[in-house]
């Protein structure tokens, strides 16, 4: 039987196989050089590689209807090392808190599969998405020129960052190596 979800509900859960149209579809609303639904599933399909989709449930009967896709987290873990590869909150639902959940969930994960530290790429004017990370023990450790190519075909840099995961995640109320991974948050705010 499925219960009934209180709407504004937030579920962060692995992507699985059927995901992939979801997720390039969130993809595409929140960047403007998108990556295709193979680029992707190659991403997916990487040892190590991983994704997360963020979705509300907004009603309905069952909660068969009623969930819709607001964000995702793209990642990888390569020995005692990952990256976040990218991550995206469509504009309607951002700042309520969506990407520090997937974040956070990104981040706990790589940790379960026993990385140490997390990196990053983030455009030099994406103050918000920098707040996030300092937010939640990243410090900028390199500049990337000319990394990002822009719509128009203009060229923007990327701060590299950097966090260590057990500080960050303790820090960040998070879960430290060997305790469970949540699969939900709570309401999104």
């Amino acid at each position: 039987m499925l219960g009934l979800r209180r709407a504004g509900t937030l579920v962060v859960r692995p992507v699985g196989p059927f995901d992939l149209g979801r997720l390039a579809r969130l993809h595409r609303r929140c960047f403007s050089e998108p990556w295709s639904r193979a680029d992707l599933a190659h991403l997916l399909a990487l040892p190590g590689g991983f994704g997360l989709i963020a979705r509300i449930y907004e009603g309905g009967l069952g909660g068969l209807d009623g969930l819709r896709g607001v964000g995702f987290a793209i990642a990888r873990v390569t020995r005692d090392e990952s990256e976040l590869l990218s991550l995206g909150v469509a504009p309607p639902w951002r700042g309520r808190r969506i990407g520090a959940a997937l974040l956070l969930a990104a981040m706990e994960r790589a940790r379960a599969a026993g990385a140490g530290l997390m990196f990053l790429e983030v455009a030099v004017d994406n103050h918000a998405a920098q707040a996030l990370y300092k937010r939640h023990g990243f410090e900028t450790v390199g500049l990337r020129p000319d990394y990002y190519q822009r719509a128009d075909g203009s060229r923007i840099g990327a701060h590299t960052m950097r966090c260590e995961l057990d500080r960050a995640l303790v820090q960040s109320g998070g879960a430290p190596l060997g305790a469970p991974l949540s699969a939900a948050a709570g309401p999104a705010s």
